[in-house]
């Protein structure tokens, strides 16, 4: 059954279909930009491995359950795909936690605040930017049930699914945590319209300066632990 969102944009099988006109033009030099970010996801994963393998330990040695936490979450075209990150929670906390969950939350385990904080337990989509689901840069992917909640509150969100969500984004490096309950829709507001910013300008230069300040933002992290 088909529906229509509050934005014009249609819903056919749980999934969008973006009118042609609002689909965002992709130019050469990216389509180029995007195959290279498979490459370099790929070199990443290899060169980061023995952290990716201290992570492992780190959370196998402090709590039940396995390394990695994966759920479908809406891509481009609001296709679903399959997301990996570093599991940062309790087993059991996803249903609990489906609008977001704060570092200090309990739900959190002592070593995913610390992941979380240092944005390493997104490590591992890495893969999802290798796999061609993801970008390095772009809007980040959230659990369907958020997007749904925000495809009805916020007019326009479906548009961030013009283009690959990216594993970093504006609002990544400058909301430092989740807001929740009455704030949820106004801290997700700001957050979009970094998102159109980013889509409106996107370009292989934009890129380098949202991955080398996502860089120094962790970087700081670091020092401040």
């Amino acid at each position: 059954m088909n529906t229509i969102s509050n934005d014009g944009f249609q819903l056919h099988n749980r999934h969008f279909v973006l009118p042609r006109h609002r689909v965002v033009r992709t130019t050469f030099s990216m389509r180029c930009w995007i195959f290279c970010q498979r490459l370099i996801a790929m070199l990443a994963l290899c060169i980061l491995s023995p952290l990716i393998f201290v992570m492992w330990a780190l959370v196998k040695g402090t709590s039940k359950g396995p390394f990695l936490f994966t759920q479908e979450r809406p891509g481009i075209e609001g296709k679903t795909f399959k997301i990996f990150k570093v599991r940062t929670m309790q087993v059991g906390s996803e249903k609990a936690t489906a609008l977001g969950v704060q570092n200090n939350s309990p739900q959190v385990t002592s070593i995913g605040r610390i992941l979380r904080t240092l944005k390493l337990d997104e490590l591992p989509q890495l893969w999802n930017v290798a796999c061609g689901d993801m970008a390095l840069v772009g809007p980040r992917p959230i659990p369907s049930k958020l997007n749904e909640e925000l495809c009805e509150k916020i007019p326009g969100f479906s548009r961030r699914y013009q283009i690959r969500p990216g594993l970093t984004s504006i609002g990544q490096i400058c909301v430092n945590d989740n807001a929740l309950d009455d704030k949820l829709v106004e801290d997700w507001k700001i957050r979009f319209e970094g998102e159109l910013h980013y889509m409106r300008h996107r370009s292989v230069l934009y890129d380098f300066v949202m991955i080398a300040m996502t860089s120094l933002y962790v970087f700081k992290k670091f020092l401040e632990k």
